[in-house]
């Protein structure tokens, strides 16, 4: 990669990366290496925070018990799933999740709300390479009255950062959301022994 990643634990089996033919090999003409690796880590980081989101989203409505949980907030986005897990577990007063584990889980729902922040400047902003700097740019409309955009320098690399967090909080945050409001799983589906489900 053009820019260096952190380090990630090996793997115990050995994966191999798929190789695929675009299926509009049109789109991809004239992209050199570092413009495959930024699109493709775009792909990844989006992938993992709507899987993130989805967590979240039935993080809130077991925190709320909110049935049928998809008609509850079904628009609101990571950012702001994320900030009202953390007002509800702030103002918690029962027991249910014990203090040291509510700490936990605002202090990852902070990081998410952050990062989904950064996620912003990729999905609502136009990514360009600036030949002058020799770095990556993205160009957001401002949420106020400004009349110029917000520019951010970005690298190849960050997206794929992103992914990797986006997929670590995922793991944090579904596994004390099974730890308080799990149920059985079916093990003959290939499920672990207890899972979180939206009902």
């Amino acid at each position: 990669m053009s820019d260096p990643l952190s380090p990630q634990p090996t793997p115990k089996t050995q994966h191999t990366v798929p190789s695929f033919t675009p299926p509009v090999p049109g789109l991809v003409v004239g992209m050199d290496e570092e413009e495959g690796e930024i699109t493709m880590g775009l792909g990844m980081m989006l992938r993992g925070a709507a899987l993130l989101e989805y967590t979240l989203h039935g993080l809130l409505v077991h925190l709320k018990d909110k049935r049928p949980a998809y008609s509850y907030q079904p628009q609101a986005t990571g950012g702001q799933l994320a900030t009202e897990c953390i007002k509800y577990l702030k103002e918690m007063e029962n027991e249910l999740i014990p203090a040291k584990h509510r700490a936990d889980l605002i202090e990852y729902l902070e990081t998410s709300a952050d990062r989904f922040k950064i996620r912003h400047h990729f999905v609502h902003g136009v990514l360009d390479f600036d030949p002058e700097s020799q770095q990556w740019l993205t160009h957001t409309g401002s949420k106020t009255r400004k009349t110029l955009p917000e520019i951010r320098f970005t690298t190849s690399s960050e997206p794929w950062e992103l992914a990797i967090e986006f997929d670590h909080l995922n793991k944090k945050i579904l596994e004390l959301d099974i730890e308080y409001f799990d149920e059985p799983g079916d093990p003959s589906q290939g499920e672990p022994a207890r899972v979180s489900v939206k009902r």
